[in-house]
């Protein structure tokens, strides 16, 4: 697969501003406003989405309304990148109606985490595009001013980053080197999609670097999800896998049963690969993200909790 990188952000560019899950809910407006600032102090200028104010259900519009406002940001020659104001949990209804061909036509930075994963893995695969796993504009760039150092460095800047230091505790997991280009997201949302003509065919994986984070879900469920992944052959063709955060985990039902931990658990499913794993890396939710560029090439090293970007994202 040829990747498709978006050009790099310029001061004085516009940034189209999407609702494209969750709309902004009134317990949002604080920090959303707060994220736009940043932008503006930054030096953007914003344009934001006519899915910014709507509200159905838990999402922002319709599934075609909210897919017409992520085609117009992408038709839009003035808009240079595409951000979503934060995720939620309509992604998935969108993705038949989006206007591939258009985006094919006219690729731009498309930001967001979390249900975002929905997007970044279905512009992956019909457009090649690259997609920018990283924080978004309510609670990303709304909560950690650090984020807006990350924006600049992976955004505005068309060299290889090379290596991120770690801002918490990185940790070995299964001891190891690999490079290889990135793919994943939200685990339960990258596994949702298997089987869809929206994920990336099972090729796309060879020697890939799987990079997942989960939150709010029971343990048991992440056994599921990478039981799945196991099932789908994924496991089989990656070279590498790295964890981000794993937030808020949810008890079982049953008081009397005893949980192993998150790590106990992983690495028991994961027993039977030699791909090297590094956990509790600076995604996911809660958190200040490292950008996570879908198709970019990296490299990392468990003994040194290295993680080393070797191309650039954009141009």
């Amino acid at each position: 697969m040829k990747i498709i990188k978006p050009q790099k952000l310029c001061p004085g560019d516009t940034i189209g501003i999407v609702a494209s899950s969750l709309p902004v809910l009134p317990s949002f407006k604080e920090n959303y406003e707060r994220g736009k600032k940043i932008l503006a102090d930054l030096g953007f200028k914003i344009k934001e989405g006519k899915t910014i104010g709507k509200v159905k259900w838990w999402a922002a519009g319709t599934p075609r309304e909210v897919a017409q406002d992520i085609n117009s940001m992408f038709a839009d020659k003035n808009i240079k990148a595409v951000m979503a104001q934060t995720g939620g949990y309509s992604a998935v209804s969108v993705l038949e109606y989006l206007d591939y061909e258009l985006i094919t036509n006219n690729p731009k930075l498309f930001i967001g985490m979390s249900d975002v994963t929905n997007f970044h893995l279905a512009l992956l695969m019909k457009c090649n595009l690259v997609g920018f796993h990283m924080d978004d504009v309510t609670f990303g760039l709304g909560q950690d001013v650090e984020s807006a150092e990350f924006f600049k460095k992976f955004l505005m800047g068309n060299t290889a980053i090379g290596k991120i230091k770690p801002l918490t505790g990185w940790e070995e997991w299964k001891k190891g080197k690999s490079s290889g280009h990135l793919i994943g997201g939200n685990l339960h949302l990258f596994t949702n999609l298997i089987g869809t003509e929206y994920c990336p065919s099972k090729e796309f994986f060879d020697g890939a670097i799987l990079f997942w984070e989960e939150v709010g879900e029971p343990l048991y469920n992440i056994a599921r999800y990478l039981t799945h992944l196991k099932y789908a052959g994924v496991l089989d063709k990656i070279s590498g896998m790295l964890i981000g955060k794993i937030t808020c985990i949810k008890p079982p039902r049953e008081k009397e049963i005893i949980e192993p931990t998150a790590k106990e658990l992983i690495l028991d499913i994961l027993q039977s690969y030699r791909f090297p794993i590094m956990a509790g890396l600076d995604f996911g939710h809660f958190t200040v993200n490292i950008p996570m560029p879908l198709g970019i090439r990296v490299s990392f090293d468990t003994s040194k909790k290295q993680l080393n970007f070797l191309e650039s994202a954009v141009i």
